[in-house]
Parts: C-alpha cells; sequence; structure tokens
C-alpha cells in the first residue's frame, strides 16, 4: 500500500504542529499579533511590501499559522482565526520555548549523555528568555501581582532575576517615592532591563545589578530594602539546602525587610503525561536537561519554615500551570 493522508497521521500531526510552533513565535517578532490585533484584515502582498518581506516565506508562515487556526489565509487576505487570541496570549510562552530554549532542545540528544553534561553545556537566549517572561507575566501574573501590592507598605523594593526589570518599572510607576533596585545573573537580561528602565525615564529611581542573588550582602544598594519579590527563577536558588541557606541569609543581611514575594512554577508529581496542561512539559524537561530540579510545592513548604519565613497568603495561577504567588513575612515578626 502506497503512502495516505492516514499514514503516519500521528507523526505528520506532531512535525505540521512543531513548524506552527515555530510560526507562532515569528508572528510575534513580524508583529502580526499586533497588526491583526488593529486591522480585521490583512492584504498579503500589501504586508509584506511594507514590512520588506520575501513574499513566498511570508505566505508559508501564515500556512503553519492556519494549521492551529491561528489565521485563516484566502487568496491575498489573512484574518484572524478561531484559536488568534489564545496564541496572542499565549505568545511569550512558545517564544520563551523556541527562541529561549531551543539551542537546548536541539541538543536533547546530546545532553541526556553524561560525557556532554560537563562545563558551561547550557546554552540558551537569556535575552530571548527575558523579554518572553516579560510578555508572561503581563499577560498572565501582573494583576494578581498588583492585587499582593496593594496590601503591602514599603519605600524601596528589589526583585531578584530582574530580567526584563519590568517588575521594578512597575513599583516605580505605581508609586513616586518608591526606589527600585534588580539583580541577574544574566548579562542579556541586564542589557534588556537597562533599555526598558531608559525608556520610561526611571534612571534616578530603579537601579539594575549584574550579580548572584546567592551573594546580596556584598550589593550596598540592597542594604534598605523592605519589599524583596522574586519571580519565576525560585527553583535556581536550589539544592534544597542551599535555598535554606540563602532564604536565611536574606533574613539576617536585609534587617528592614518587610515583605518577601516569591511567584514559581512547581513540580506536581501527580501530573499526567498526555494531560499536561500549557509550558509544563517544556518547562519541566528543560530544566531536566539543564539538571536543574524543580520542587513540589509542599517542598517550598518546608524550606519557608526552616529557614525563617511563614507563608501569610499565596495566589494559584491556572496559566502558566502549577505556577503559585508566595506571600512571606519573617516567623519572628508577630
Amino acid at each position: 500500500m502506497s503512502g495516505g493522508a492516514t499514514e503516519f497521521a500521528k507523526s505528520a500531526e506532531l512535525f505540521n504542529s512543531s513548524i506552527a510552533t515555530w510560526a507562532v513565535s515569528a508572528a510575534w517578532d513580524i508583529g502580526l499579533f499586533e497588526a491583526l490585533t488593529e486591522a480585521d484584515e490583512i492584504d498579503i502582498p500589501w504586508y509584506a511590501k511594507t514590512e520588506e518581506m520575501d513574499e513566498p516565506s511570508l505566505r508559508y508562515l501564515l500556512r503553519a499559522l492556519s494549521y492551529a487556526d491561528v489565521v485563516q489565509v484566502d487568496a491575498d487576505r489573512v484574518t484572524r482565526g478561531a484559536t488568534f487570541g489564545e496564541f496572542a496570549q499565549s505568545k511569550g510562552l512558545f517564544q520563551w520555548l523556541t527562541k529561549g530554549y531551543g539551542s537546548l532542545f536541539q541538543r536533547m540528544g546530546e545532553v541526556v549523555y553524561d560525557k556532554h553534561r560537563t562545563g558551561d553545556y547550557v546554552r540558551r537566549d537569556s535575552t530571548a528568555v527575558s523579554i518572553a517572561c516579560r510578555d508572561a507575566n503581563d499577560v498572565f501574573m501582573d494583576a494578581a501581582f498588583t492585587e499582593v501590592l496593594d496590601g503591602l507598605d514599603f519605600s524601596v523594593a528589589a526583585d531578584l532575576g530582574c530580567g526584563s526589570g519590568e517588575r521594578l518599572i512597575q513599583l516605580a510607576k505605581r508609586d513616586p517615592s518608591v526606589t527600585c533596585v534588580g539583580l541577574d545573573i544574566a548579562a542579556g537580561a541586564i542589557e534588556v532591563g537597562t533599555a526598558a528602565v531608559a525608556a520610561n525615564g526611571l534612571q534616578d529611581r530603579v537601579t539594575l545589578v549584574r550579580g548572584d542573588a546567592r551573594r546580596l550582602g556584598e550589593y550596598e544598594a540592597f542594604k534598605d530594602v523592605e519589599l524583596m519579590t522574586s519571580f519565576l527563577m525560585g527553583h535556581d536558588f536550589w539544592p534544597r539546602e542551599q535555598c535554606v541557606e540563602l532564604f536565611r541569609g536574606i533574613r539576617t543581611q536585609l534587617p528592614n525587610l518587610k515583605h518577601f514575594v516569591l511567584c514559581d512554577t512547581h513540580r506536581n508529581a501527580d501530573d499526567e503525561t498526555p494531560d499536561l496542561p500549557l509550558f509544563t512539559m517544556g518547562f519541566e524537561t528543560a530544566h531536566a536537561l539543564m539538571g536543574q530540579y524543580i520542587p513540589t510545592r509542599e517542598e517550598w513548604y518546608s524550606v519557608f519554615e526552616e529557614s525563617g519565613w511563614k507563608c501569610v497568603k499565596q495566589h494559584v495561577y491556572s496559566t502558566p500551570a502549577n505556577t503559585v504567588i508566595f506571600q512571606l513575612e519573617r516567623a519572628d515578626s508577630e
């Protein structure tokens, strides 16, 4: 029997979905989500000419998007598809996967071998990760973060793993009396964040430092911090013993600290593979390849208790799945 439409059907679905995944990331790069949000339809030849694009390449990008019903293509006309809104919201997660960690996943068959897991074997694009996380924060997380802030009193705020600097910019704009400092170990993230701070004219109140969160006591800018935040990098503080030590150190090195708002994506041991939600498989697989342990929520609770923090409130997100804001205060603050 010769190959027909049903032969290798599952393989074809996966193969085509992979191309669509990259197309979603590319659609954000070329401004297509914004363009189709502002206009009900776009003329393809006009768009290609206006944006100085290769028209055949653009048409095949749109074809890949139409596979997931992100857009509908009718001759020279492209319109929003049934899933356009969903992918417009989740585009940052797709860019995290394709551009941020694309190189790592490309080398999956190599880095599963112990002999290749030495030295600086992890390759990722920290700039792309920062931009992707900024979008995910804006779409999925900022509303809850603002709700948490409404109940806190502080004049100096810090962000560990500040990435694009978006949270600090948000804090500085929210209250003109607040000063902020951010810390990130990735040069690309600091570059993105510094540009964003300058674009918002906040250089006098927002300072970004390239450094290691485990050495906070060495950075003079952190000595007066009253609010500490850390989003989507708490798992980088592990193994557990190091995390406990760091959280204890935060209490002793920052004597004025009142509030610690920690947001991270945890592992759910009960997740079944066929029903994994958006982001979970990519997040957990990437960190396994990097040799980074992802704790469960229960393991986080035990770290808080042992390091002298109490969780007074938490907010659980549906997207990204298994992501929680832990609002912490010193256990001896009562």
